[in-house]
């Protein structure tokens, strides 16, 4: 398979990447709501939690719109979402500090 191939099988399985970013900046914009009007741990268990939602609400959401939800096994593209779903903790422990 060439590379434009594989590259034009994503864009269409996660629908031009829309589905995961839109989930994603709900969730940090409610951590952000509860920080700024709450207790200061109230938004970081908001945004620990919240993060733990966003690759299974994003694929609620792809669900929702239609269509395939993933890449054909053997897909050489097929491990995007794993590298997307072990960095984004990262993220979210690398805020929770710098709110501390």
């Amino acid at each position: 398979m060439e590379v434009s191939q594989a590259q034009a099988d994503v864009r269409r399985i996660y629908r031009a990447g829309f589905p995961g970013p839109v989930v994603s900046a709900v969730v940090w914009a409610a951590a952000s709501a509860v920080f700024t009007w709450g207790p200061v741990s109230a938004g970081m268990a908001a945004l620990f939690f919240g993060g733990m939602l966003i690759f299974p609400l994003s694929t609620l959401l792809m669900k929702m719109l239609g269509g395939p939800i993933a890449l054909p096994k053997g897909h050489p593209s097929a491990a995007l979402p794993l590298q997307y779903a072990f960095t984004v903790p990262f993220g979210i422990l690398i805020a929770i500090a710098l709110g501390t």
